[in-house]
């Protein structure tokens, strides 16, 4: 059985995958969980604090996948053992990424996962940071990785996920090599 705040995020994005997000009022998702209004202020201000902190876990459920593949040495991860458990989260959690990356495109969360992405960039060659465009080649990266995974979902009938791993690995390889 859920607790009250999970109830509520999960109702959040049954919303979210339905309808605008500015149509989203903390008096439907009580009346659609159900719950008081007493009860939904009691752990969010607003529906954007819903919101927020589903992004949030989001991304953080990403960073553990990334944590425990490097088990503290990222420079020499099994980089396609990371790249199963990430595709395993995702499709572990679908719907939220569908949502916000296809079907209400949320900036927010987008941006967040790609800072998460350039940070893991910089462990992962932590010998590239100091080397000039080093900053333009980290938001390349990321933008890249989050692109990947949008179009992925987009066509999943269309994506052969083992030909991807061997293509992302040979393509950071390629931008690791000339920078």
């Amino acid at each position: 059985m859920l607790d009250t705040r999970a109830a509520i995020k999960k109702q959040f994005m049954a919303e979210y995958g339905k309808k605008n997000f500015a149509l989203i009022s903390v008096k439907g998702l009580c009346a659609a969980t159900p719950v008081a209004r007493t009860t939904f202020y009691a752990y969010f201000s607003n529906t954007n604090d819903v919101k927020e902190e589903i992004e949030d876990e989001l991304v953080c459920g990403l960073q553990g996948v990334a944590d425990r593949s490097a088990n503290g040495d990222y420079p020499h991860m099994e980089f396609a053992a990371f790249l199963d458990k990430t595709q395993k989260y995702i499709q572990e959690n679908w719907n939220y990424f569908y949502a916000f990356l296809i079907q209400q495109p949320d900036l927010r969360f987008i941006t967040k996962w790609k800072e998460a992405v350039k940070a893991n960039f910089g462990k992962r060659y932590p010998e590239k940071q100091g080397i000039r465009n080093y900053g333009i080649i980290a938001e390349i990266v990321g933008s890249a990785v989050i692109g990947a995974y949008t179009y992925w979902m987009m066509h999943p009938e269309e994506v052969d996920t083992e030909e991807i791993k061997r293509i992302i690995s040979d393509t950071l390889d390629s931008i690791t090599d000339i920078i």
